[in-house]
Parts: structure tokens; C-alpha cells; sequence
């Protein structure tokens, strides 16, 4: 147990932070009066921080900070960086990332061009500013620069999200609204009931203030836990009211392969619908079994050879990195099948423990040696397949301090995801647990509207969930 003390400062959350990347949060405790391992200063009269950290009573390591501006930002930082320091030298491990803890590190770059800076200044500034590593600077630079082009987009525009709540069974590792099919049958059609209203409002209400449709993306739980009926039941609502043709992209979660069959996928491609996911995320199957998934990976094969003969453009597979049990052999054994089926897009994430996960509820807190390892396995390997990175994101509590990254062939970018990193356009959600946000960006300001988590909340109070999304397309088209 660490126990840890603030001196002349209260940024209690930050200092977490840091020193959550080292220890365990259980291991870190705020509240002792009598004695400390770790302290943390801010000493205004010197224009500096410190970190100090106790050994035998006696400070064991020191690290200080000058403070050149006093700005709530920069004494944030320099208390952040002073932790780091003391933490790298104590523990022996060096974080990539630095204090950047942020999930959205490429904003960080796009505002620094707009401010002019070259590229090797921007990399400059990462590595001095945040400690971010030489490795996750030129990462970082390289994944805003082919975000760039698509940042683009039509003045008075959104894009939507709508969401599926539902799946086969639930995986460990999920904290997402995901509801398992089996003891929810019944619900799901009055689920899709109340959907279908509120997608028919907004997009009655979008139309009558000439707001344009960017992109869509259905996704969930698993879109296609849906049946063939029911999911042709909600394209022809969405075509009804919005121009698929015209939408820059249009993509559904398929998901998990035990969702999906030869009839699904011909709705999906159908309703103009020419980007897919189909989810692996390992093709290991005793992974797969002790993740919670009721199918092999050769299911995976399966399903997604169907796909490519239907005809979809761009198949995307997601893979994560440190599940458990999992190492070297499994993550190499993944990435030959992957290289075999050759996907036009792979995202690569590094397992996050999450507090609505089962895992969490198991308390699960492997921080896996290997991940690092795996993690570049699994890079290499989709280089290699000529794959490069355009979008990438940070998570908290990461099995390993990595991030997330998508990777596709040239011009298979996913567009809504740019869009959800780069928060340059209001983004409409639907369906339980949406969170529309809206943008302003003259302002540098986002708004959130949130609709219910659970299912049955969502289907009682539908009413309330549509008048909220009026309110906010209101607030947008102003």
C-alpha cells in the first residue's frame, strides 16, 4: 500500500492518474493523516512541484519542476511530470505515452497545425511537453496526417449512430449496453418498436431543418443479433426518410460470426450498405470459449468468406490485445489467419478493464508482461499486409499503457470513426445508451444528450428520449 499525500494543492485526480499507469488502484491510498509514501508539493513562493517519495521516513527519491507560467494547465502538467519522473526511477518502467493520459492524442496535432507548427516541431512539443516517446510521437503524427483528409465535410451536416443493445451471450471483457439474446426474445422487438420512432422523428426533424446526413453507423452489441425481418424492417425506415446513396459511408456491426448468416448479410448489402465489421478479436478457440463466445474461429472463416462473395467493399476485423490468457504464441497464431483472409481494415486494441465488465467484477487485473510484445506482433504483421494507421485512441485501465489503433488498406478508412476521434462534426445517436454530441466549433465546445442505458427504461420513456433529440437538433441548426 502507497499512501499519498497532497501539499499545497488539491488535483487529487491527476496525481491518480500517474501513478495509476505504475500501481494498482488499490494499492494507492489518499486518506491517511499520519504518515506518507509518495507527496506530492506545489510550492508557489518557489514556482515549483515536487514529488517526493518516502523510504524508512527519509525522502528516497526527489523530483522537482520549475513552473514558468502559473496557468491551472501547466501546474496540472508540471505536477503530472514530476510524478512520472519520481514513478519511472522507482519502478524501472518507462511510459510511452508520458502523462498523456487523454484517449484523443491526434487532436493534440491537429491543433498544433493550425497554430502553424512544422512537423518535427509538433513531434518536439509531444516529446518535451507530455514525455510521449519518440515511437508514440511519430505514431500519433502519422495517424492525424491521414485523418486530415477526411475532416473535411458539408456545411449544416451530422452523422448518426444507432444501437443494437443486443448479443448472442456477453464477453467478459464487455461495458458496452449489451443485453444476451436468450432471456431477452421478447423484448427486442419492442425494443426495435420504440427505435424505429425515434429514428423516424430525427430524421423527420433533420429533414425539415435541411440538416445533411454524413455518415451512419449501426452498431451495438451486435447489429445483426437482429433478425433478417427485423433488420429490413429498420433499413426500410431509414431509406424511407434519409438518401442511403448519398451518405459518404454507411456501416454496420456484423459483428460476432454466431449472429450472422447468409440472409443478414444480403439485407445489410441491400439496403446499400458496403462496410461491415466482423469482429474476431482472436482466432485462438480456447480464447474464444473463455472470453464467452459460443463459436470457433473457423466460424470466423466461415462468415466472413460469405461476406466477401456477397460482395462487401470493405470488411473491418477487430482484434484485442492481453485477453486473458492469451501470449505470443496465440496473438502470432491470429495474425497468420488474419494475413490469410487479408481484411481491408484491422483494428488493433489493447484490453481495457472496464468497470461494467464481468472481468472487473472478477477483479481481474493482469497487467500482462507480453502485451507489449503482442502488441507489436500484431503491428508488424499488418504493415506488412500493406495496412497502414488512421485512426487511433486511448482507453484507461489498458491491461498494458498502449492504445488503440485502426489500420486499413488505401481509401477503406472508416470515416465515422475519424469523425468520433476528431469531434469535428455533431454526431446524432439512437437506440439505449446513445450519447448525441454536439459540436461547436467556433466555440471549441461539445454538448452531450444522452437517451437511458437500460433497454426497458429506453422502451417507458421513448417519449421523453425523442423530444430530448429535437431539442437538440434545434440547438445545432440555430
Amino acid at each position: 500500500m502507497f499512501k499519498v499525500k497532497l501539499t499545497g494543492h488539491d488535483y487529487r485526480y491527476e496525481v491518480f492518474q500517474i501513478l495509476n499507469l505504475f500501481f494498482d488502484k488499490s494499492q494507492l491510498d489518499f486518506n491517511s493523516s499520519d504518515s506518507w509514501d509518495i507527496e506530492s508539493v506545489l510550492d508557489l513562493n518557489r514556482n515549483a512541484v515536487e514529488c517526493n517519495i518516502y523510504k524508512d521516513g527519509d525522502v528516497f527519491i526527489k523530483k522537482q519542476i520549475k513552473l514558468h507560467q502559473l496557468d491551472k494547465k501547466d501546474i496540472k502538467n508540471a505536477i503530472k511530470m514530476a510524478i512520472l519522473n519520481a514513478a519511472e526511477e522507482y519502478t524501472g518502467k518507462k511510459m510511452p505515452w508520458g502523462i498523456l493520459v487523454g484517449i484523443r492524442p491526434t487532436k493534440i496535432v491537429h491543433e498544433l497545425e493550425r497554430n502553424n507548427y512544422e512537423r518535427e516541431e509538433i513531434r518536439d512539443y509531444l516529446t518535451s511537453n507530455y514525455h510521449v516517446s519518440y515511437d508514440k510521437a511519430l505514431l500519433t503524427i502519422e495517424v492525424a496526417e491521414r485523418e486530415k483528409r477526411y475532416l473535411t465535410k458539408k456545411e449544416n451536416s451530422v452523422s448518426l449512430y444507432i444501437g443494437i443493445p443486443f448479443c448472442p451471450t456477453r464477453c467478459v471483457y464487455c461495458s458496452f449496453t449489451s443485453n444476451p439474446l436468450g432471456k431477452n426474445q421478447r423484448v427486442v422487438e419492442e425494443y426495435l418498436d420504440a427505435l424505429i420512432r425515434e429514428i423516424t422523428a430525427t430524421l423527420d426533424c433533420l429533414n425539415e431543418k435541411n440538416i445533411n446526413v454524413d455518415t451512419l453507423y449501426i452498431g451495438g452489441g451486435t447489429p445483426t443479433s437482429l433478425t433478417s425481418e427485423q433488420l429490413r424492417r429498420l433499413f426500410e425506415t431509414l431509406s424511407s426518410r434519409l438518401d442511403i446513396k448519398g451518405l459518404r459511408e454507411f456501416t454496420v456491426e456484423a459483428g460476432r460470426p454466431d449472429s450472422i448468416d447468409e440472409e443478414k448479410l444480403l439485407a445489410i448489402k441491400e439496403a446499400g450498405c458496403e462496410r461491415i465489421s466482423i469482429n474476431p478479436q482472436t482466432m485462438n478457440d480456447e480464447t474464444l470459449r473463455r472470453i464467452g463466445r459460443n463459436h470457433t474461429s473457423e466460424d470466423i472463416v466461415e462468415k466472413y468468406e460469405l461476406a466477401r462473395m456477397i460482395g462487401f467493399k470493405v470488411i473491418n476485423m477487430d482484434l484485442i490485445i492481453g485477453l486473458p490468457g492469451e501470449g505470443v504464441e496465440e496473438i502470432r497464431r491470429t495474425m497468420e489467419k488474419l494475413r490469410v483472409l487479408s481484411p481491408d481494415n484491422v483494428t488493433i486494441h489493447t484490453m481495457a478493464i472496464k468497470r461494467a465488465s464481468v472481468l472487473n467484477e472478477r477483479e481481474y487485473s493482469d497487467k500482462s508482461l507480453s502485451a507489449e510484445r503482442m502488441y507489436e506482433i500484431a503491428t508488424e504483421e499488418v504493415r506488412n499486409m500493406g495496412l497502414y494507421p488512421y485512426y487511433m485512441y486511448r482507453q484507461k485501465n489498458m491491461v498494458s499503457p498502449l492504445e488503440n489503433v485502426g489500420y486499413c488498406k488505401e481509401s477503406t478508412e472508416c470515416i465515422y470513426n475519424i469523425q468520433m476521434i476528431a469531434e469535428n462534426i455533431s454526431i446524432i445517436a439512437m437506440g439505449a445508451d446513445g450519447v448525441s454530441k454536439l459540436v461547436f466549433e467556433d466555440e471549441n465546445r461539445i454538448e452531450r444528450v444522452a437517451n437511458v442505458k437500460d433497454v426497458g427504461e429506453y422502451i417507458k420513456r421513448i417519449d421523453e428520449m425523442i423530444e430530448n433529440k429535437k431539442r437538440a437538433i434545434d440547438i445545432i441548426s440555430k
